[in-house]
Order: C-alpha cells, then sequence, then structure tokens
C-alpha cells in the first residue's frame, strides 16, 4: 500500500493530463453540434477511457516498482553483498541507477581498502615501538632483580611493572579489532588464567599488604588464554588499585547450572550509582577513577570489549563504600567454531 501510494503520488501528472484530456473530449462533444453522439454514447465513451487508463497505470506500476522493490530488500542485507543483489535494470532510468550505485560501491571499497591499509601500518607501527620499548625494560629488570632488597629499588621495580603493564595495554588496544585473527578458543584451568597474573602484581601487593583467597582454581573453562589473562589482568588492577591497605581480594570459581563463572570481589570504595552505566566506555575514569593519577579508563572498555569477542560475559556490582565484585561468565563450548585442544 506505502508504495502504491508513492507511486500515485510521483504520477499526479499522469492522471492530470488523463483528466484533462477527457475532459477536453467532452467539452468538445457538447460545443460541436456535428458530432451528433447520445449521452449514453458519451457515457460509454468515457467508461472505456477510464478503464484503459487504470489497466494502463496498473500495469505501468507493476512493471516500474519490480525494480525498486528489490531495492528496497537490499537494505536489509550487508554493504559487501550489494553488488550481486543489484536487480536487473530494464528502463534507462533504472540502468542509470544500477550505474551510480555500482560507481558508489566501488569507490566505498576502495576507500575502505585504503582505511585498512593505513590501520594496518599504523598498527604494525605501534606494535614495533612497544616490542622496541620492552628490549630496555627487560634490561632494567634484569638490572633491578638483585637489588631488591633495597626499598628504593623495591618502589623503582613497582613503577617498572606499571610502565609494563601500560604498554602491554596500548599493545592490545591496537589488536582489539583484530582480535579473531588472534584467538585460540582452547580448555583450560582458572589457575592457569589467574596465577600468573597475581605474580604480575606481587611487588605492589607485598608493599601494601593486600592478599588474595582464590577459590575452585581447578575448575576448567574454555576461553583464549592470552586474551583471558588479559581480562583477568584488567580486573585485578582495578581491584587493586580501589583496595585499601591490609585488605584481601577473593576470586572465586563456580558453576551456575549452566555456566562457569569467575569472579573477582575486592573491599574497595566501590562505584557510585551514578558512574555505573558508563564504567565501560574509552576513557570513563568516573568519581574513583578521579581520585587515581594512575586511571586511564581504558582498563574496564578493553576487557569488555575482549571478552565480547570471546563470548565472554563481563559484567560489575558495587556498592559504595564496601567495594566491587566483577563477575566473568565463561559460555559453554558449544558456543565455538574454532577447534579445541586440552592442554
Amino acid at each position: 500500500m506505502k508504495m502504491w501510494k508513492r507511486y500515485v503520488r510521483e504520477r499526479r501528472s499522469w492522471i492530470a493530463a488523463f483528466t484533462v484530456v477527457l475532459l477536453f473530449s467532452n467539452l468538445l462533444f457538447w460545443l460541436d453540434g456535428g458530432l451528433d453522439m447520445s449521452g449514453v454514447s458519451v457515457f460509454y465513451f468515457n467508461l472505456v477511457l477510464a478503464v484503459l487508463f487504470i489497466l494502463f497505470f496498473a500495469w505501468r506500476f507493476k512493471r516500474e516498482t519490480a525494480y525498486w522493490n528489490e531495492l528496497e530488500k537490499m537494505e536489509e542485507e550487508p554493504f559487501s553483498a550489494w553488488e550481486e543483489l543489484l536487480p536487473e535494470a530494464r528502463f534507462p532510468s533504472e540502468k542509470a541507477v544500477n550505474d551510480v550505485l555500482l560507481q558508489g560501491l566501488e569507490m566505498s571499497r576502495e576507500s575502505a581498502d585504503e582505511m585498512e591499509k593505513r590501520y594496518v601500518l599504523k598498527t604494525s607501527d605501534i606494535e614495533a615501538w612497544v616490542h622496541e620499548m620492552k628490549t630496555p625494560l627487560t634490561a632494567m629488570k634484569l638490572q633491578l632483580e638483585p637489588d631488591l632488597a633495597d626499598e628504593r629499588f623495591r618502589k623503582i621495580e613497582r613503577e617498572w611493572a606499571r610502565l609494563f603493564f601500560l604498554l602491554e595495554q596500548q599493545l592490545y588496544l591496537v589488536r582489539l579489532p583484530s582480535i579473531e585473527h588472534d584467538t585460540v578458543m582452547e580448555k583450560t584451568t582458572v589457575k592457569n588464567l589467574v596465577f600468573s597474573e597475581i605474580k604480575a602484581f606481587s611487588s605492589i601487593c607485598r608493599e601494601r599488604g593486600i592478599g588474595f583467597d582464590v577459590e575452585g582454581e581447578e575448575m576448567e573453562v574454555t576461553t583464549d588464554v592470552k586474551w583471558g589473562r588479559f581480562i583477568i589482568h584488567q580486573l585485578l588492577s582495578n581491584a587493586i588499585k580501589y583496595s585499601p591497605d591490609g585488605s584481601e581480594i577473593l576470586i572465586t570459581a563456580k558453576h551456575d547450572g549452566s555456566n562457569h563463572v569467575l569472579e573477582v570481589t575486592d573491599k574497595g570504595s566501590g562505584i557510585e550509582a551514578r558512574d555505573m552505566p558508563r564504567v565501560f566506555e574509552k576513557g570513563y575514569t568516573g568519581q574513583a577513577g578521579r581520585k587515581q593519577n594512575a586511571s586511564t579508563g581504558l582498563g574496564l572498555y578493553l576487557a569488555k570489549n575482549a571478552a565480547g569477542q570471546l563470548k565472554i560475559s563481563l559484567s560489575l556490582q558495587s556498592v559504595p563504600g564496601k567495594g566491587t565484585t566483577a563477575t566473568v561468565r565463561f559460555y559453554q563450548p558449544d558456543h565455538f567454531q574454532a577447534p579445541l585442544r586440552s592442554m
């Protein structure tokens, strides 16, 4: 009905022209005394012309709108498939539209290819820079280790760990858009995901007296180990950052009946209710983050996006002044198409 109304509106000139011709013909019959036609003949004349015009109008509607109906269906399909779905042109105007669309598709494809090349080049430059930076950092770490009994060197080590973490974060940030090319789904244990990341924070946790209580570490989950550890690292970083000195962070792995669940609970300052809807936004630090000069607003953003790519659910529950619980929900292996392998 919508297409019919639009077609009638666009063909108003046809209808007006037919009406004018019909009225002129009737006026001619009435004024010209030489045309001896009865009222019935005039009526039949008008009726036949009206029926023929309606039939012609319906035929043109069906023929002309078939092309536009096919075009409208293309809106529901991916842009990349438009070239194959483009309907066949039967009129010069339709061919002109096809030519314009094909030209636009080609230009869009070339533009996308150029943008991808620039992105790959930029990503490669950043990855190369990060790896170059890691070389002197590794050398610094080796030189620091023999002197860690000295408090001054332990402070330097903590700053070294933070610098190394920020470099790793930048590396994962540029790799995130192409994460599908950098994942291997496999079976692993919570222990394998969590303990290495706890060790990475050992120096700052010793300094602040923060401990960890891990339950259910032998539970098996299916995920990409590298990206899974990255997500856990971001959650632990936040938990440690906002936990008071001398507190304990609880890490619990359990099965909720349908999925494997990992929870990271701290006793920190918590998150204000007004900040909760935006905690996963890129660059958003919230009230607690503004008090922490070390907050970048990238950690939860990266963790949430990486989790989404891995078919992992990540959510936060928080009570201001009492702490925050980050919940990581690993779905069952049948959600993945990649082959699995046991560790």
